[in-house]
C-alpha cells in the first residue's frame, strides 16, 4: 500500500482532529481578543520593542507620545523616543531583557514626545516572544504630573503580549489592580495587586463573586470605616444601597482610603459586551504631594505678606495690568476697589519717579533689561511709602510691551537705615566722649580712637592714636593669645568674653586693661571693635589682696589656706601621674622659750630665717608653707620612692639645728618633723594633715631634733588617745579616779614626813591607765585643772588627818600642770583661800612645777609662784636637769626643792658622770638655799652614793611603791 496514500479508516479522525482545532483556535482567539481589548482599554502605555525599533504599542502609548495613530509609532527606534540621557540605561536594559531574558526592575526615565517634549516616565520590562521572536515587552506610565508635583509616584506599565500567558505576565507586573467582570456581573480575572491593594482573600476572589457580593464582604468587615467615613459622599450613598439589598449604579471613579491608610483612585469602565473593567491605582504619595503642594502654596502666600512683596505683570499692548494679592497690600487697596492698568498705575508714582520711568522706557532696546531700583511710590490712599522693584522690560520696535516685576514694600527699612544714620551721630558723640577706653582696629592698626584711650595710652589726643600697631603697645607675653583671640573674632564674627591683658604706654609704663572685642563693619569694611577699662590700680588691690589672703605676712610663705589648694592640685597631679607626695609638718623646737625671752621681734627674725632655711632644702617645685606660729608644712613633689626623702629630712634638721644669729644673740633651736605619704597613707587632705600631726607628736615625744613617719600603729595611737580624752570626760564625775602617795625619806635620818600625790586612773574597760597615757591628754584638753583641783583637795584633805596621826609637820607634793598656772579662770578657790578654810598652814603642801614653767615670762606665772611663796607653800622643781631652763632662774624665783631626775639616778654608780652630775647639783642647790630630793632610787647602792654626795631626800622603790593612803598611814607606822 502507499504510504502516502491515507487510510480510509483515518478520514473519521483527521475531520475531528480539524473540527477540534479550529472550535480550539475559536477559543483561544476569543480568550485572546478578550484580554486585548482589556490591554486596549488599559490607561497603562504598552510597547514592544525589538531590535531597537517599536513593532507594537496600544492606545495608551500613543496619547503618551503624542501620535495620531499606532502606526506612526511602528518602525520608529526607541532611542528617538528616549531622553538622550538614558539613552545608555535604555540599551542596557533591553539587552538584558531580549539577550539575556532578564526582567528588568521599575525605573524612572525620561521619554521625548514626538513634539520634543519631555515626560517622566516609570518603566518595566520582560522579555515575550512575538512573532515567534524574543522581543522587550515594556509597560509605561506617564508620571509626569507628579513629578512636577514634586512626588515619588510611581507607576509601571503593564507589559502585554498577543498571547493569554503575555497578559497574564503583563497583568502580574503592573502596579495597578486590575479586575474584569464579565456580562453576568462575576468577577473573572483579576491581578494579584488587587488582592494586595483591597486585602482581599485570595478564595474569594477566586469564587467569581459579584461586585456587590465583593462590595458586602468589605463593608462587613469594616474596610470602608465605622460609619463609612472613608469614601466620599456618592460613593458612601452606593455603598448603602448595595449593603441594603439594592442594586445601585456604579459609581465610575472615586477616591477612598483603606483601612492601612492607602488612599487609591477607582476607576470603572463598562465594556461593550455588557462586562466592566475596574482599576486600583495607589495614589496615596500623589494625594500626599497635592496635599503639601497646597501647605507650600499657603506658606507662600503667607511668607509674601510677611515680607509685605507681590508680582505685578503690566502689558503695554492690551494696557491690562496682572497684580499679585501681595502688590495690593502694598499699595493698600484691594482688586474691589481699584482695577489697575497700564494708565491709572501711574497714581502710585511721585513725579520724579515718573520722569525716571519715563527716561527707562525711551532707552529703548533690542534684548530684554532687567530693572532692580529702590523709589519713592504713593499708597492708593495717598501715603508716601519705599518699594523697591526689581523685574525684566521687554521692547519691540522700539516701544515698551511688557514690564514684569516683583515689588516690596521696605518702607520700614528705609526709616530704620534713617533712624540708624541718626542713632549713629548721636553714638558717635557718645563713644567719642565716652569714659571708657574705645578703639577700633584692622589689620593690627588703629583707625579710631577715643578720647578715653588716649588718655589711657598716655597719647595727647584721639588723633595721635591713629595708626599705633596694636603689637607695639602689648606686653610680649599676651601677642600669641591676643592674636589668636583676635584670628576667632575675625573668622566667627562673634564677641570674644571679657578679657585681662596688659599693655604700655607710649612712655612704657605697664598698664592692666580689661579688654572685650567685637566684629563689626566700619566704613563699609570689617574691623575689630575693643572696648576696654583701665583696671590697673584694681590689679594691684587684688594682689595685695590676694597676698594678704594666701600668704603669710611675716614670712610671705603660702599660709594655710594656699597649701591646701596647692596640695589639692598636688594630689590630682600625682593621681594622674601615678606618682607619690610627701606630706611634712614641722614645729621649731623651743621656739616659746626664744619668743618669751628674747621677745617676738626676735621671734619673728628666727621664723623669716627657718622659713629661708627650709626652701633652701627643697626644690622649687616643692611647697614650704607656714601653717601659723612656730609650724611648718613642706609638700615634696613626683616621689618615686618614699625613702629618697631622708636626705631632704637630714638636711631640714642638719640646717634649723645650726646657729640662728637675732641681732646680737645667738641661738639655737631644732626641729621635729611629722611625714606622711601619698597615696600610701591616705588620699584625701584632712587625713594626710592629721597623719602628718600624729607623726610630728610622735618625733617630739621621741625626744624633738628628729623626724618620725607615719604608721598605721601612730593612727591607732591617736584613737586610742581621742577615746582617752572622751572617757576622761566622765571619769571624773565616775569616782574612776584614785590618789596614791610614795614617801620621800630624809637620807640622813630615814625619817619619812614628806610623801608625793599620785594620781591614778582606774578605768573600767581598759584598768589601770598609766599616768604618763593621760596626763598630756589631759593637758591638751583642758581637763587638767579639773583633775589638779580634784587631786589638790584630797590630798589636803590627807595631808589634815596625817598631820595628826603621823607627824605634825607632815607634807605632801602636789603636782601643779603649767596649764593649770595659764588657767584663765584659775580655781575655783586658791590653792591658799582652800587652806585657810581648812585651817592647814602654807608647809602643809609644796607645789612641783616643771623646768618649763620658769621660762615663761607670763607676769600672771610671776605673781602665782609669788603669792605661794607669800602664803608658806613651798614650791619643788620637778626633773631638774632635762629642760632648757637657765640657772638664773633659780634666783629669779623661790624655789624651796630641786628634785634630781631619775635618768640621773638610774645609772648612779661610783666614779661615774652621773654620779658627778648629781654631786654639782647638790653643791648648787644647796649654796643657793635649796634642799634636794633624788628620784627614782631603786638600790641600796645609789642611796649610799646620794647619802654621801649631801642629798637630802630620796624617793624611789627602793623605798616604797605609791599606795593608797590606808596603806601608806600602815607602812609608815611600822617604820616607826
Amino acid at each position: 500500500m502507499n504510504k502516502d496514500t491515507p487510510h480510509s479508516s483515518d478520514q473519521p479522525a483527521t475531520a475531528a482532529q480539524a473540527d477540534f482545532g479550529e472550535r480550539a483556535e475559536a477559543a483561544l482567539k476569543e480568550i485572546e481578543d478578550s484580554y486585548r481589548t482589556m490591554i486596549e482599554w488599559l490607561p497603562e502605555a504598552i510597547n514592544v520593542h525589538r531590535d531597537g525599533h517599536l513593532i507594537y504599542v496600544n492606545p495608551a502609548a500613543v496619547r503618551m507620545f503624542g501620535a495620531t495613530s499606532a502606526q506612526e509609532l511602528i518602525g520608529k527606534p526607541i532611542l528617538a523616543l528616549v531622553h538622550p540621557d538614558y539613552h545608555e540605561a535604555t540599551l542596557a536594559r533591553a539587552r538584558n531583557i531580549i539577550e539575556k531574558g532578564l526582567g528588568s526592575p521599575r525605573a524612572e526615565l525620561k521619554y521625548l514626545k514626538l513634539d520634543g517634549t519631555v515626560i517622566d516616565v516609570e518603566v518595566q520590562g520582560i522579555q515575550i516572544v512575538f512573532d515567534g521572536k524574543p522581543s522587550a515587552l515594556v509597560a509605561m506610565h506617564d508620571i509626569s504630573v507628579r513629578k512636577q508635583a514634586d512626588t515619588a509616584l510611581r507607576e509601571l506599565n503593564l507589559q502585554l503580549g498577543e498571547k493569554s500567558s503575555i497578559l497574564e505576565t503583563t497583568l502580574d507586573s503592573i502596579s495597578q489592580g486590575i479586575c474584569m467582570f464579565d456580562a453576568d456581573g462575576r468577577l473573572s480575572t483579576f491581578n494579584p495587586r488587587v488582592r494586595d491593594l483591597l486585602a482581599l482573600p485570595e478564595s474569594l476572589l477566586k469564587g467569581r463573586p459579584t461586585l456587590q457580593e465583593i462590595t458586602l464582604f468589605q463593608a462587613q468587615r469594616g474596610d470602608f470605616g465605622s460609619d463609612k467615613n472613608l469614601l466620599d459622599e456618592p460613593t458612601r450613598r452606593y455603598i448603602a444601597t448595595v449593603t441594603a439589598g439594592h442594586q445601585g449604579d456604579v459609581p465610575t471613579r472615586y477616591l477612598r482610603t483603606t483601612a492601612q491608610g492607602l488612599i487609591l483612585e477607582v476607576n470603572t469602565q463598562k465594556l461593550p459586551d455588557g462586562g466592566m473593567v475596574r482599576t486600583f491605582t495607589d495614589v496615596t504619595s500623589y494625594i500626599q504631594a497635592e496635599a503639601a503642594r497646597e501647605r507650600s502654596d499657603a506658606l507662600l502666600q503667607a511668607t509674601q505678606a510677611i515680607a509685605r512683596v507681590g508680582c505685578a505683570e503690566s502689558d503695554f499692548v492690551t494696557g491690562t495690568v496682572f497684580w499679585t494679592e501681595g502688590v495690593y497690600r502694598i499699595f493698600d487697596t484691594s482688586p474691589e476697589e481699584f482695577t489697575p492698568t497700564t494708565r491709572n498705575i501711574g497714581r502710585f508714582l511721585p513725579p520724579q519717579s515718573k520722569d525716571e520711568l519715563k527716561a527707562f522706557f525711551a532707552e529703548a532696546s533690542d534684548e530684554p533689561r532687567t530693572h532692580s531700583q529702590e523709589q519713592e511710590m504713593l499708597t492708593f490712599k495717598g501715603q508716601r511709602i519705599w518699594v523697591f522693584t526689581s523685574g525684566t522690560t521687554i521692547w519691540e520696535n522700539g516701544r515698551v510691551v511688557k514690564r514684569v516685576s516683583v515689588m516690596q514694600d521696605i518702607t520700614e527699612r528705609i526709616q530704620a537705615q534713617a533712624a540708624l544714620r541718626e542713632s549713629e551721630d548721636r553714638y558717635r558723640t557718645i563713644i567719642e566722649w565716652s569714659p571708657e577706653p574705645i578703639t577700633v582696629h584692622r589689620n593690627g592698626l588703629i583707625i579710631f580712637a577715643n578720647n578715653a584711650s588716649a588718655r589711657v595710652f598716655g597719647a595727647k589726643s584721639a588723633q595721635d592714636m591713629i595708626g599705633i600697631v596694636i603689637r607695639d603697645r602689648l606686653h610680649p607675653d599676651y601677642h600669641a593669645f591676643v592674636a589668636a583671640r583676635l584670628k576667632d573674632v575675625a573668622e566667627l564674627g562673634t564677641t570674644a568674653p571679657l578679657v585681662e591683658e596688659k599693655y604700655f604706654k607710649l612712655d612704657g609704663t605697664p598698664i592692666d586693661l580689661e579688654v572685650q572685642t567685637t566684629r563689626i563693619v566700619y566704613n563699609g569694611v570689617p574691623a575689630n571693635l575693643s572696648v576696654m577699662r583701665d583696671i590697673t590700680d584694681r590689679k594691684k588691690s587684688e594682689a595685695l589682696i590676694r597676698q594678704q589672703a594666701f600668704f603669710d605676712a611675716l614670712t610671705g610663705l603660702p599660709n594655710r589656706r594656699m597649701l591646701r589648694d596647692r596640695l589639692e592640685q598636688e594630689i590630682k597631679k600625682s593621681r594622674r601621674d601615678e606618682q607619690q607626695l610627701g606630706i611634712l609638718f614641722i614645729d621649731l623646737d623651743h621656739f616659746k622659750e626664744v619668743n618669751d625671752t628674747l621677745g617676738h621681734d626676735s621671734g619673728d627674725l628666727l621664723l623669716i630665717e627657718a622659713a629661708r632655711r627650709i626652701q633652701s632644702c627643697v626644690r622649687e617645685s616643692d611647697t614650704v608653707a607656714r601653717m601659723g606660729g612656730d609650724e611648718f608644712t613642706v609638700v615634696l613633689t613626683d616621689l618615686s620612692e618614699p625613702n629618697c626623702m631622708e636626705r631632704i629630712l637630714q638636711e631640714i634638721l642638719f640646717s634649723l639645728a645650726s646657729v640662728f644669729q637675732l641681732g646680737n644673740e645667738q641661738v639655737f633651736v631644732s626641729a621635729s618633723i611629722g611625714i606622711t605619704v601619698y597615696p600610701t597613707d591616705a588620699q584625701e587632705v584632712e587625713d594626710l594633715f592629721k597623719n602628718a600631726d600624729q607623726a610630728l607628736y610622735v618625733a617630739k615625744g621621741a625626744g624633738r631634733n628628729r623626724f618620725s613617719f607615719f604608721t598605721p600603729a601612730l593612727q591607732e595611737a591617736a584613737q586610742t588617745r581621742l577615746r582617752l580624752a572622751n572617757d576622761l570626760r566622765t571619769g571624773l564625775a565616775d569616782q574612776q579616779f584614785r590618789v596614791v602617795y610614795q614617801p620621800i625619806v630624809e637620807l640622813a635620818s630615814g625619817r619619812i614626813h614628806k610623801a608625793e600625790a599620785l594620781i591614778r586612773w582606774q578605768h573600767p574597760t581598759r584598768g589601770l591607765v598609766s599616768p604618763a597615757s593621760f596626763i598630756p591628754i589631759a593637758e591638751t584638753s583642758g581637763l587638767i585643772v579639773d583633775i589638779g583641783e580634784w587631786v589638790f583637795q584630797q590630798a589636803t584633805r590627807q595631808v589634815r588627818e596625817w598631820r595628826t596621826s603621823l607627824d605634825p609637820k607632815f607634807q605632801i607634793s602636789i603636782n601643779k600642770s603649767p596649764v593649770q598656772f595659764h588657767h584663765e579662770g584659775r580655781e575655783k578657790q586658791s590653792w591658799i583661800r582652800q587652806l585657810e578654810t581648812m585651817g592647814l598652814p602654807g608647809e602643809a603642801i609644796v607645789v612641783e612645777i616643771t623646768e618649763g614653767l620658769l621660762l615663761n615670762t607670763s607676769s600672771s606665772v610671776t605673781e602665782q609662784l609669788l603669792e605661794l611663796s607669800d602664803a608658806g607653800i613651798q614650791v619643788s622643781l620637778d626633773d631638774f636637769g632635762t629642760g632648757y631652763s637657765s640657772l638664773s632662774y633659780l634666783q629669779k624665783f623661790d624655789i624651796d626643792f630641786i628634785k634630781i631626775d631619775q635618768s640621773f639616778v638610774r645609772h648612779l654608780i661610783p666614779a661615774s658622770t652621773d654620779l658627778a652630775l648629781c654631786k654639782a647639783i647638790i653643791v648648787m642647790a644647796h649654796e643657793l638655799g635649796m634642799k634636794v630630793i633624788a628620784e627614782g632610787v631603786e638600790t641600796a647602792e645609789q642611796r649610799a652614793l646620794l647619802t654621801a654626795a649631801g642629798c637630802d631626800y630620796g624617793q624611789g622603790y627602793l623605798f616604797a611603791r605609791p599606795m593608797p593612803a590606808q596603806d601608806f598611814e600602815a607602812f609608815v607606822k611600822k617604820i616607826f
